[in-house]
Order: structure tokens, then sequence, then C-alpha cells
């Protein structure tokens, strides 16, 4: 599957049955793991820990975890080809491998047992990319190139038919120079259009300009308003067969850019907002209410932040067992009330944010800037 916010929700939607979902997330970074047994031996002894987990259920369910570890045992060991994938995700019910997820960014160990798939490390992933599209342009090629989660990709090359000039030099004949740029044109046109159809297919969040300087201005003149909008920063100054290593390494940086200025912007608002209840919510019992209330708007959780907690008849949740009985009876127990607040601001489509440490979020393990 591809990490979407419309993928990660159909895994959250997943409809939940008497078994346990099995979900592996496997760091597979061969910069880290050169070889196969290195990642194979984390394998190992995440699989060894879940079995001792297993132990705590009943006999059918402990029954259908020790399938799944056997299944996903045995489709890393058995399908799994590495290539450049640098983070796993591997998701089994009752002893089947359902969903697979391969990405080329790194992705922490973890082996999680529970009545759905666990999502938070995809919507982690989801908040550190982002769909960049570079074109280098010039008068009669263009290059096409697409980056995300970590991989960059030839797209689309063109190569169009427009004259050259004399080997005396000059144009081919002065009266065909019309005949000339109306073909530039209509090859820049043509490398609008193709733009804006993967804008409509699929958001581009940056367009990177690049190529001879006048072509790239002009080029950016033809842009939609749509793609215009996204245009990031000035042209760059790159040859049309520039390497893709290189490419791939400038479009990350780029990423990276993105990233912070969103998070920047973003934790700005929650600061200005701090001390207006109805503009945000700081602290997990503010949170798990504003979540009750679906007014998440947006959703900042520090990494492994969690407490036990509950969740009522009517789908609320809580901190304590009598909070959640009174939403309605019977209450069950869950595991980590944190999660099931990203869930549920994954199913409302809230946009969720998640930092590696609290000193962001004013020593909140979680905050949330409200909507309505």
């Amino acid at each position: 599957m591809d990490v979407t916010p419309a993928e990660i929700r159909k895994l959250v939607d997943r409809p939940a049955t008497d078994a346990c979902v099995t979900s592996l997330y496997l760091d597979t970074d061969g910069s880290r793991y050169p070889k196969a047994a290195d990642y194979l031996a984390r394998l190992d002894a995440l699989v060894r820990d879940a079995r001792h987990t297993a132990e705590r259920l009943d006999v059918k369910r402990r029954g259908g975890v020790h399938a799944d570890l056997e299944a996903i045992d045995d489709w890393v060991r058995g399908e799994f080809d590495r290539g450049d994938t640098r983070g796993l995700a591997v998701f089994s019910a009752q002893g089947e491998v359902f969903e697979q997820v391969r990405v080329a960014m790194s992705v922490r160990n973890i082996l999680r047992i529970a009545d759905r798939p666990y999502v938070v490390p995809l919507q982690a992933l989801l908040g550190r990319s982002h769909h960049v599209v570079l074109v280098i342009i010039e008068r009669d090629r263009a290059r096409i190139l697409r980056y995300h989660l970590g991989r960059a990709w030839e797209y689309l090359s063109t190569n169009s038919a427009v004259h050259g000039q004399h080997e005396k030099g000059g144009w081919s004949q002065a009266r065909f120079q019309r005949n000339i740029d109306h073909s530039v044109l209509l090859h820049k046109k043509d490398t609008a259009e193709i733009l804006l159809r993967l804008h409509a297919d699929e958001r581009v969040d940056a367009l990177v300009l690049a190529g001879p300087h006048e072509e790239a201005v002009d080029f950016s003149k033809l842009l939609h308003p749509y793609l215009r909008e996204v245009q990031h920063g000035d042209p760059l100054s790159l040859p049309l067969h520039a390497a893709a290593g290189d490419l791939r390494d400038r479009l990350r940086d780029i990423e990276q850019e993105l990233v912070s200025t969103r998070r920047r912007e973003l934790l700005e608002r929650l600061a200005a907002a701090q001390g207006q209840a109805e503009r945000a919510a700081f602290g997990i019992r503010h949170v798990v209410e504003a979540v009750n209330a679906k007014r998440i708007g947006v959703l900042f959780v520090v990494e492994g932040a969690g407490v036990p907690g509950w969740r009522s008849a009517s789908g609320a949740l809580a901190l304590h067992e009598e909070e959640a009985a009174a939403y309605g009876t019977p209450v069950e127990q869950v595991d980590d009330v944190v999660d099931e607040v990203i869930e549920e601001a994954v199913r409302a489509d809230a946009q969720v944010e998640l930092f590696r440490d609290g000193a962001r979020l004013h020593g909140h393990p979680v905050a949330a800037l409200l909507r309505f």
C-alpha cells in the first residue's frame, strides 16, 4: 500500500474481529544493517518478545498471534527483497499477511499486538514526507522527477521537435523565427499541462523549477495558478542530465525545509493559542475531551507518549473507568489512550504531527489546535 491519508484511514477503519492484528515495523536501512542477517536478528528479537506478550491472551487469540508471527517471519525471510527499502511494515491477522508497506525512509523497530492495525509509525512517516516534483526545462526538452517518502524517480522526459541552428550560426531562417518561437511555446505549454494533470491526480506539495534561468522564468509564467501556489523558491541552475542521486539529495533537502517550515508555523499557532480553551488543548485530559467532541484540527503528539485508558460503549475515550461509564456502558480498557486519540484524529481527517521530544509542546505529551 501507499502511505497516504486515505490508505492509513482504510487500515484504521478495518473492521475489528475476535482475532488480534499483529503489526511489524522493521528498520532495513542498508547503511545501518549492511547484511540481511543484521535486520533479521532484530526481527528475531521482536518476535521473541511478542511471543511472551501473547502468553497473556486467551487461548484462541494467543494461537492467532503465534500464527501471525510465523506468517510475518516467513514473509520477511521468503518474499521480501530489500532493494532500496529502508523501512518495512507488515500487518497480519489470523495467520495471514494482509498488507505491507515499503518505504525508502527508516522506521523504528516495533511489533505491536492489538485489535486493529497499529498506524502511528505510518502517520509519523506521513508527517516527515512531501510530494516534491522537479522539472528541468529547456527550449526543446524537459525532464520531470518526483520525490516522495525518500524515493526519487523519473516521471517523464520529453524531447520536442524544435528547429535548431545552422552550422554557420543564426536561426534556420529569419522567416521561420515565429514558427520556432511557436514550437518552443507549445513545448512549454505541453509540459505545464502534464504537471497540472499530475497535480490533479496526486497533489504536489512543492514544484521546483530548474534549467537555464530565462527558460525557467518564462516557463513559470505558463503554469496554472494551482501550480504557481506550490512553486518552491527561485529556479535552480541544474543541467538536464544531472545525476539522479544528486537530484535526490537536493530534493531531500527541499523536503526537510518544507517539514521545518510547516512545523514552525503550526507551533507558532499553538503557542499563540495557549491559554485559550476554545482554540487549543494541552495535556492528555483536555485533548481527550476535544477528541470526544470531534474538535481536533491539528494533533501534536510526542512519540512514545502513552497512558492506559478506557473506551465507553458510545466510543468516547476517558482516562478512568468511571469517566468512561458516564458516556455509556459497558466500557473496555485500552492499552494506550494516546494511540486511540491518534486513530480518532485520523478518522476525522485531522492533521497529525509527531515529535521526538516534548520540549516543543511546553512539556505536554499531547496538544491540539481545535476546530470551530
